[in-house]
């Protein structure tokens, strides 16, 4: 049998006072506890932040001004080069003017019947008012500012040709028109005072103003048809009439044109226009024409400048023995708003 120990109840007393008062010191000594960090999601880490949702746009259809705002692009993107010339350019507007003058070189004879460019200079003020977008009025002045004293066929030319006012005016679309192409026509109605005969010339032709002042018109109609985004082709054919000092003068000018345009800034242009002499006549010794040639056009800002070149007649006999006779130069500068 083992022995049992057993201890007296003062000692026992004495263990546990020793042991509670170490406690009590080991309390007071410590430092106190850190507090307890936030609860942390996901398992660690900063709390993510989560992204902002884009407002709900308001519906275009219920307010015009918030579509404009939704569409309108922000004001620090810069444009590019495409945006800036996919801009159509400017179209006329009721107010609007052109105003300028060509000064022409065509080839005709001097005083002993010899053809050359510089035996004559004309010069044309031209000026086109907008009354609407598609209505216009334009004046023409033609002046034979250098030419000869008095031809070897005892004519003595003048140098004022006279004056005329053009009404310009776009057609609706009508039933006929083509629809495979854009068409644009155009009513044109001109009332004129010139010398006699002047009405007949046409823009290739020597100024030869001859002869009294006479009342005229021509009446005709201005075709457009755009054929690509690149070409167009425009024609203008005019019956022409104008009082005479015996006869009444009675002719057909028929103007054509193709032309390609390299944007808004230049234009190329080939011109063939047909033009009859007094009672419709075609033959070149009866004054008929054939003129062809080519032009450029140029617009920088509101400067519009035009060249061209080419034959007045390619007809021999009557005004132009022979086609080299008929040579031409022009030159078109205008101020157009």
């Amino acid at each position: 049998m083992g022995t049992t120990h057993r201890l007296p109840l003062a000692t026992v007393a004495a263990l546990l006072t020793s042991a509670a008062a170490a406690r009590s010191a080991a309390a007071q000594t410590a430092p106190p506890a850190p507090p307890s960090p936030p609860a942390v999601p996901y398992g660690g880490g900063p709390a993510p932040t989560l992204p902002t949702m884009p407002a709900t746009p308001a519906d275009p259809s219920a307010d015009p001004s918030a579509a404009a705002a939704t569409a309108a692009p922000d004001a620090g993107t810069t444009a590019t080069a495409g945006d800036a010339g996919s801009t159509p350019p400017r179209e006329p507007q009721a107010g609007d003017f052109d105003a300028g003058g060509k000064v022409r070189l065509p080839s005709g004879p001097d005083e002993m019947g010899q053809f050359a460019t510089f035996n004559w200079i004309a010069v044309d003020l031209k000026g086109r008012y907008y009354l609407t977008r598609t209505i216009t009025l334009d004046g023409n002045a033609p002046l034979a500012v250098k030419k000869p004293d008095q031809l070897m066929t005892g004519e003595d030319p003048r140098m004022i040709g006279g004056m005329s006012v053009t009404l310009d005016a776009r057609l609706p679309k009508m039933p006929f028109q083509p629809t495979t192409y854009q068409t644009d026509v155009d009513l044109v109605l001109t009332g004129a005072y010139a010398r006699e005969g002047a009405l007949l010339l046409g823009e290739k032709d020597f100024p030869l103003f001859t002869g009294g002042f006479q009342p005229g018109f021509t009446a005709g109609a201005q075709v457009k048809i755009k054929l690509s985004s690149l070409i167009d082709f425009a024609t203008a054919p005019v019956f022409v009439y104008q009082s005479g000092a015996t006869d009444a003068l009675t002719a057909v000018q028929i103007p054509t044109s193709t032309i390609i345009g390299l944007g808004s800034v230049l234009k190329v242009s080939a011109d063939l226009d047909v033009m009859t002499g007094d009672d419709y006549s075609f033959s070149g010794a009866a004054g008929g024409r054939i003129a062809a040639g080519g032009s450029i056009t140029l617009k920088v800002g509101p400067i519009m400048a035009h060249a061209g070149a080419g034959v007045a007649s390619l007809l021999t006999g009557g005004m132009y023995p022979t086609i080299g006779d008929s040579v031409y130069v022009d030159l078109d500068v205008k101020y157009v708003k």
